[in-house]
């Protein structure tokens, strides 16, 4: 019998804490605490896993509509239109249903595209353009952030 996803991180989890930690010498600060860390994350995802792909959905829908508001909203020259471009074909690709690697992929490209309009506007972005880019992105991402601390929130981290 194969063992399920929580079987597994809780097995890796008690290794941790029953076998590799404890013969860790005192000395080893570092050691200990980055395995401690590592089962604090291990235990996060545990709790979270049932969770993530809802999770990672909303995020990429955050992306898409922070994306969609940029491309439509700022202005400027040359570079910042060909970032716009760029951001805008990152924001309509298109994805197989359910697939979740594609979905963090297309998330990741379109943060990846926003960084590269946020560096254009600063090269030949227009005054209104630049006043679009921080409007909207401090409305939206203050909106994210409140999604991630409510993510969080049970395991006492706040991401502000």
């Amino acid at each position: 019998m194969t063992p399920n996803t929580d079987d597994r991180i809780a097995s890796v989890i008690r290794a941790l804490n029953e076998v590799i930690l404890p013969h860790l010498p005192p000395e080893a600060s570092l050691a200990l605490e980055q395995g401690q860390l590592a089962i604090g994350h291990l235990q996060i995802l545990r709790a979270q896993l049932d969770h993530v792909p809802a999770f990672e959905a909303e995020e990429l829908a955050d992306a898409k509509a922070i994306g969609t508001e940029l491309a439509g909203g700022v202005t400027g020259g040359k570079a910042t239109a060909g970032a716009i471009a760029t951001l805008h074909a990152a924001v309509i690709a298109s994805l197989p249903a359910g697939d979740a690697p594609a979905a963090r992929k297309q998330r990741q490209a379109i943060h990846d595209a926003i960084e590269a309009l946020v560096r254009a506007v600063a090269v030949d972005g227009d005054a209104a353009g630049k006043s679009a880019l921080h409007g909207i992105i401090l409305t939206m991402e203050l909106a994210r952030s409140q999604k991630d601390r409510k993510w969080f929130a049970p395991f006492g981290f706040d991401t502000i």
